[in-house]
């Protein structure tokens, strides 16, 4: 007698969709070098009007903005930083991120201006009478350290005003803006990826993407 094998008239087989978690510069929000200039120069005009009626909020606002655009740190990482946590001392340009994303604490590099800036801000703090320790918070209002909603304010308040806001590209679009610009200096993913704290390389990979503007830049002139 043979041996027949026999099969199921219909073969059920489970597929399994895959959601693909590839983006695109098409896909992330970021402003360009022009809009970062005009809400840079917005927010320190501000500080500088302010400082010189003894006000404090435009002083402090415009340290906000310039850690926002000049390190592309997360929200939440600017509210908790410490007065501490500031490295600058001969030869040092250094901010340490404590308890970042996932518990992770990282140290990132700035540049030479915000180092003078958060020296100078340091030594404000200390002739407006507020502590500078160590563990100090180094953004304090009446009702005590900045939360990450604070911050949200602030950059939502000058986009508001400056005719920038909508909606899913307010605050985080800042950290994208200065990805976006560090990845153009030397089209280093490495350096871009350590800076902004990211575990898998495969997470900063959207920044080498081609951005509009470096269309538009090969667009100059054409034909």
């Amino acid at each position: 007698m043979q041996n027949v094998l026999q099969f199921p008239e219909k073969l059920h087989v489970k597929r399994y969709r895959f959601k693909s978690r590839a983006k695109s510069m098409d896909t992330i929000k970021y402003f360009n070098t022009m809009q970062i200039q005009l809400i840079r120069r917005t927010v320190k005009d501000k500080a500088t009007l302010d400082s010189k009626k003894n006000q404090v909020t435009g002083v402090r606002e415009w340290l906000v903005i310039d850690i926002l655009t000049l390190t592309g740190v997360r929200v939440s990482e600017v509210a908790n930083i410490r007065c501490g946590d500031i490295k600058s001392g001969y030869g040092q340009c250094e901010l340490f991120i404590r308890d970042g994303k996932g518990s992770k604490s990282r140290t990132i590099q700035i540049p030479k201006s915000l180092k003078t800036h958060l020296n100078g801000f340091i030594k404000w703090k200390k002739d407006m009478n507020e502590p500078v320790d160590y563990d100090h918070y180094l953004f304090i209002g009446q009702r005590g350290p900045w939360t990450s909603q604070a911050v949200q304010q602030i950059v939502k308040k000058y986009l508001k005003i400056l005719e920038l806001y909508e909606n899913g590209k307010s605050v985080h679009a800042l950290r994208h803006s200065y990805a976006v610009q560090l990845y153009k200096q030397e089209k280093d993913l490495r350096a871009v990826q350590k800076q902004l704290g990211h575990a898998s390389i495969q997470t900063t990979q959207i920044y080498a993407d081609v951005s509009k503007e470096d269309i538009q830049k090969q667009l100059r002139n054409f034909w």
